[in-house]
């Protein structure tokens, strides 16, 4: 519904040609019909008459402006008896004072609230009066059926009161379930952020493992490992990353297996479980170079060297673009990437923030524009920016989780009074301030997603609207996906960091295996040159 107010003095745009032709003087109401019938553009004068835009021709009620198809649809208001009419009464709502018709006095009238489809009006903002509100002297007064408007007086029925009366309860039964719907709600929330974290958890356990099986067959080429593990016994059950057995402990193992096993990127494990050792073979190789020449030892171990240095590194990548890749699936199931470009833009950057290759997007203390979210978006670093500029997907969970809860419980509001007018975001009114709730204002909220909004006008929140039982559901479901939220990131980069360990581990072994070697190696040729003359001046 529209509030009257709200209207009048509004810019009144043509939608054909996009110009401002005029402004919105006065309301025209048929109080016989309890509707309002069009908006008054011009007030008859010397030598010319009304101007009117009917209630059927607007286009659209925005924030700002009436849109109205053409200037052609305003109209003369002769060409309208029944305008002409009510124009000539000249009934003057404002002020007037409303009394049922067996005299209980409800304030005097200052506006109107009507449904801006069909023009009928819902109901009266008064002012005064038994159920006036003891903060603003105001109230709202449902419109009856019937009503007749006198110049001093407007009489309503008796029943009018009964509907202005605030009565809180004659609900219990539809919270008899409230419960259990938050705790569904909660786990369907809880169930979402699960499952994105579990692709996560996948994703880099993947990544994990191709790092290995890169460093494996840097050092051992499959073929090798095939023909080791051919006939040999397994010690351990080797599995893929999904869970799937291959090969089983005490199994012989068949060319047939190793081919399984090489088709399941798991033949480093088989490897391993028939007695291989990645390490040990490192070990053996570089020994067997630096037995054959000083020569031959230094460019085998730089080769070696150079090939575990490149896997390790492409390991490192790959588990960096995996890490990065689950904290933003995370982040865009929790908070839409819109959202997060909305949230971002106009904000300041507290930390520089560059994609995987190094293309610096924003640098620390830097205002994000449109252009910078868009560019961000793009090349998928948005949710670092989100980040960056104060998003905390924690505290979203925890809206998010509020929201829902007051989907459920919104009917708690139903019997008392809206203390503050509640809005939707295109400036539409669900609940108009002094209204008692109904269930049509309560399916108006539900409509306009602002359950939230109409518990909040009735002085109630999610948490108290619960009460008991389903208010601690709520705290322990809302704590537990905070907690969830700010643990993923961290699970995350530190799995990342074992493997790049480990990788850096390997690496440092096999260098200070070579080194030594190569010292053993030098020792051998001083000894062996005791006794031999010098050939050359050193």
């Amino acid at each position: 519904m529209r509030k009257g107010t709200d209207i009048i003095n509004k810019t009144i745009v043509a939608y054909d040609t996009g110009e401002k032709f005029s402004r919105v003087k006065d309301l025209i109401f048929d109080q016989n019909d309890n509707q309002l019938l069009g908006l008054l553009i011009e007030e008859s004068g010397f030598l010319r008459g009304a101007k009117v835009l009917l209630l059927k021709d607007v286009k659209a009620i925005g924030l700002d402006a009436v849109i109205a198809p053409s200037k052609k649809s305003v109209i003369s208001a002769s060409q309208s008896t029944l305008i002409q009419q009510i124009l000539k009464r000249n009934n003057v709502l404002k002020g007037t004072q409303i009394m049922t018709t067996d005299g209980r006095n409800l304030g005097r009238m200052i506006d109107l609230y009507f449904d801006d489809q069909t023009g009928v009006v819902e109901g009266y903002e008064v002012s005064g009066g038994l159920f006036a509100d003891a903060y603003t002297g105001r109230s709202f007064m449902p419109a009856p059926q019937t009503i007749k408007i006198g110049e001093d007086v407007a009489f309503v029925p008796p029943e009018v009161s009964q509907l202005m009366e605030e009565q809180v309860g004659g609900i219990k039964g539809a919270m008899l379930t409230a419960n259990e719907k938050i705790q569904e709600a909660a786990q369907a929330t809880s169930d979402t952020v699960q499952s994105a974290t579990q692709e996560a958890g996948y994703k880099l356990q993947e990544v994990k493992r191709q790092a290995e099986l890169s460093v494996a067959n840097a050092i051992v080429e499959p073929a090798e490992q095939k023909a080791f593990v051919v006939g040999k016994v397994a010690a351990d059950d080797v599995l893929t990353v999904a869970g799937v057995m291959v090969v089983g402990r005490g199994q012989i193992i068949r060319l047939l297996d190793a081919n399984q096993a090489e088709e399941a990127g798991v033949l480093d494990q088989l490897y391993r479980s028939t007695g291989g050792s990645i390490r040990q073979d490192a070990s053996d190789r570089l020994q067997v170079a630096a037995q054959q020449t000083s020569d031959r030892l230094q460019v085998a171990a730089q080769q070696t060297g150079d090939r575990l240095q490149s896997a390790a590194s492409q390991a490192g990548e790959q588990i960096q673009q995996g890490q990065r890749g689950a904290i933003a699936s995370i982040t865009n199931t929790v908070v839409n990437p819109e959202t997060q470009k909305t949230f971002a833009i106009g904000k300041v950057a507290q930390w520089s923030v560059a994609t995987q290759n190094g293309t610096l997007i924003i640098v620390a203390n830097q205002v994000v524009t449109a252009g910078i979210a868009e560019t961000a978006a793009q090349l998928n670093v948005l949710d670092e920016l989100y980040r960056a500029t104060g998003g905390r997907i924690a505290h979203e969970l925890t809206r998010k989780a509020d929201s829902v809860v007051a989907g459920y419980v919104v009917e708690q509001s139903q019997g008392r009074r809206v203390q503050s007018v509640v809005r939707a975001p295109d400036g539409f009114i669900v609940a108009a301030e002094g209204q008692i709730v109904t269930e049509s204002v309560i399916a108006r909220a539900k409509t306009h997603r602002v359950e939230r909004g109409l518990l909040e006008a009735v002085g109630l929140s999610p948490g108290t609207a619960t009460r008991d039982g389903a208010s601690t559901a709520l705290a322990v479901t809302s704590d537990r996906l905070g907690s969830t939220a700010q643990n993923i990131s961290e699970q995350l980069y530190y799995g990342a960091e074992q493997v790049k360990g480990g990788a850096r581990d390997l690496w440092t072994q096999l260098k200070e295996t070579t080194d030594t070697l190569q010292e053993q190696w030098e020792e051998r040729r001083v000894k062996g040159a005791l006794g031999r003359p010098v050939m050359r001046v050193i």
